[in-house]
């Protein structure tokens, strides 16, 4: 969900940051999490076996002031290891570089490019035999954004953006096959133009439309080219006391080549953040085409919403709950799936800049049309530091 980004962009449209922020900025941060996690299903697959396993996440970002802006650079990696089943383990790690320019005091560019490399394990389950796999990918990809205020109230958005992943050869446990590519290479270019206008009270209205094109090679006889556009109207609104209720609405049409997909959906993201005294509650819905987090052959049309509670137990002690519940229509295999979960955190800020977690996740995904059903549950303790 890209809730919280909605909002922003929507209510902070053109915002400027003051002397008093950039000194806060530090030159150099370091972020570092591990955590411990039992799981009553490794393969999260229908074949249920449990196992124990560690996550490594760090990340080390530094800013540059120069004449023009200011430029940050952050170097990502992520680890994943199972005690017993290796075969799913998962690594990753990434560089990322954003430049801000301002360019007038009406004009201002954003540029940024990453260049990601992962690995991730996995499993071929036949009957309650697990055949573990391993594919490499590489994903790159760059963007560039330009602000204008066109007027004291009105703020032009440009946006260009360009993606793409590369997929090696599928590698299979014990060499029982021979290598072949299973997961597809993707390459995507979108361009979008937004107004966005503020008004008294915290509140903004906006325009904006997106074009966007991905082709999808090497699992299809041919290359396949997904043509999508969409045009939202968005509508944000704040309070100072933490209020916030941001809207995007409109419609979306999606066309495959060789008539594989023709279809219009309505397009809807948002988001509501309510403060009750202490307590905070976020809600969010969306709806969107997904190509990259689907089990279809092609794209998902995916229904999404979500309720997260935040708690305040003590000064230093909170509670975080939250719900989702998310319906898929797989548009190429023509069946439908069910995915719903809850969790629960408690964290406890044991320093200044050390965190531990203790967290319980419960997921499960049912797809009836094909006799497929599964369910996850994931206990966690972990210690979250920053430097």
């Amino acid at each position: 969900m890209r809730a919280i980004a909605l909002a922003a962009s929507i209510l902070l449209a053109w915002h400027q940051p003051s002397a008093a922020e950039e000194s806060q900025t530090a030159p150099f941060r370091a972020d570092m999490s591990v955590s411990r996690h039992y799981t009553d299903n490794a393969l999260d697959d229908p074949l249920a076996v449990s196992d124990w396993y560690s996550l490594m996440r760090g990340s080390l970002s530094g800013d540059f002031d120069h004449d023009f802006g200011r430029t940050t650079l952050t170097l990502d990696g992520e680890l994943r290891r199972f005690d017993t089943f290796t075969i799913e383990n998962d690594g990753a790690i990434g560089l990322e570089g954003t430049t801000n320019m301002r360019l007038s005091g009406s004009a201002e560019i954003q540029a940024g490019a990453f260049l990601r490399g992962q690995r991730k394990g996995d499993a071929i389950v036949l009957d309650d035999l697990a055949i573990g796999t391993t594919t490499d990918k590489i994903l790159g990809g760059a963007s560039l954004i330009l602000g204008l205020r066109l007027t004291p109230e009105l703020v032009s958005t440009t946006a260009i953006t360009g993606f793409r992943e590369r997929a090696g050869d599928t590698r299979f446990e014990d060499d029982l096959a021979i290598p072949f590519q299973l997961e597809p290479d993707r390459d995507r270019i979108t361009v979008s133009q937004g107004l966005t206008r503020s008004l008294d009270g915290g509140r903004a209205i906006g325009l904006r439309g997106t074009v966007e094109r991905t082709v999808v090679s090497e699992v299809f006889d041919e290359p396949v080219a997904l043509d999508r556009l969409q045009l939202r109207g968005e509508v944000g609104w704040q309070r100072e006391d933490g209020l916030a209720l941001a809207l995007a609405a409109g419609a979306d049409w999606l066309r495959a080549s060789f008539d594989l997909v023709d279809i219009v959906r309505p397009s809807i993201e948002a988001t509501a953040i309510v403060p009750i005294g202490t307590v905070k509650l976020r809600g969010a819905i969306s709806t969107a085409f997904d190509t990259g987090d689907t089990d279809d052959l092609l794209v998902s049309w995916l229904r999404r919403g979500e309720i997260e509670l935040l708690v305040p137990l003590a000064e230093k002690l909170a509670f975080k709950t939250g719900i989702f519940g998310e319906l898929r229509d797989n548009l190429v295999l023509a069946y439908a799936e069910e995915r719903r979960g809850i969790y629960g955190e408690l964290g406890w800020q044991a320093g200044e800049r050390v965190t531990l977690l203790l967290r319980l996740d419960y997921h499960r995904h049912d797809a009836d049309e094909i006799g497929f059903a599964k369910s996850r549950l994931d206990a966690s303790f972990g210690l979250r530091t920053q430097l």
